[in-house]
């Protein structure tokens, strides 16, 4: 009798293994479910961030007479270099040009807050950056610039290469990549495979 009830009480190996695999299908939908909330997080950072840059852009204009010119920059087709060049200006420490603005000379920034994540590049990764109260009121403040949710720099050109009134600002999106216009459109381009995840999604082909 006692030794029938041990049997009973006792897992088959059938039963372990449909146990094993339930918590393994559980895992799973927990893990993607944490990953589409993480990247639809990321996705509604990028595009607030790119609306408080559009809304100092229209403000910079407003005052200046143009939004900050990027054809004139030593590298005008580095990401990089007009990331640093956009911070700068809408900063207040370059004029519209790119040239630097004496200390007394200099206007009022146009940076919204802390809404905008800086970015600096350590090497072949970026990292996140702050600036000191000194380092902003001071010289050229380090070369950072407005930085993505996937570490990579916010594009932004003005004047649009291709032909489009106003200015080029948008995110590569999780994978990194995005068309490139270097030449005006005669007509609307055809949206690519790696365009997909850009944002805004209209960019920056003005699909």
């Amino acid at each position: 009798m006692n030794k029938n009830y041990r049997k009973e009480c006792g897992f088959t190996l059938v039963e372990l293994l449909v146990v094993i695999v339930i918590i393994g299908v559980l895992a799973g939908i927990t893990f993607s479910g944490a990953n589409y909330l993480l990247g639809a997080q990321e996705e509604k950072q990028a595009a607030s961030q790119i609306e408080a840059l559009s809304l100092a852009l229209d403000q910079y204009r407003s005052e200046m007479g143009t939004y900050p010119r990027t054809e004139e920059l030593t590298n005008p087709d580095d990401d990089f270099a007009k990331g640093v060049f956009l911070y700068r200006a809408l900063l207040g420490v370059v004029d519209s040009n790119g040239d630097d603005i004496d200390k007394e000379e200099r206007g009022k920034s146009f940076l919204p807050g802390d809404s905008i994540t800086l970015g600096i590049q350590d090497g072949n990764r970026n990292e996140v950056s702050s600036l000191s109260d000194d380092e902003i009121s001071g010289g050229s403040p380090p070369e950072v610039f407005p930085m993505d949710p996937w570490f990579e720099p916010y594009i932004y050109e003005y004047p649009r290469k291709d032909g489009h009134k106003g200015f080029l600002l948008f995110s590569k999106g999780p994978d990194g990549e995005a068309s490139v216009f270097n030449q005006e459109l005669t007509s609307t381009p055809e949206k690519e495979l790696i365009d997909e995840d850009n944002i805004p999604p209209s960019e920056p082909g003005k699909w």
